[in-house]
């Protein structure tokens, strides 16, 4: 299971404001480094965070909502396809994760 790191009010707060504001800069049609470039917190692990969130953000909207394959989802954010199917590999993991856990939780399995 992957430890996810419990974050301050404040690191919420600040990733709740850049989040933000990096949806607005790939909506503008930033590329997704030239927008995470911009990431405005000192904490380099809450960046990382910030930085692969958004992607999976992107991703979900891009190809599960939007039905952008994955090249045109890595053209649009101008990073390799591999970048993409990781990404996308990471979050059905987490969604497996989660579902079993719930399991694990409501007693059925």
């Amino acid at each position: 299971m992957p430890d996810y790191k419990d974050f301050s009010k404040d690191e919420e707060k600040i990733y709740d404001i850049e989040i933000g504001k990096l949806i607005k800069r790939l909506q503008s049609g930033q590329s997704l480094n030239e927008a995470c470039s911009a990431i405005d917190a000192v904490d380099e692990e809450l960046k990382q965070v910030i930085a692969d969130d958004v992607l999976k953000i992107i991703i979900a909207e891009l190809h599960y909502n939007q039905g952008m394959n994955f090249e045109q989802v890595a053209q649009r954010l101008k990073i390799t396809v591999k970048e993409i199917e990781e990404t996308n590999k990471i979050m059905i993991e987490d969604v497996m994760l989660t579902v079993k856990n719930k399991n694990s939780a409501s007693g059925t399995a």
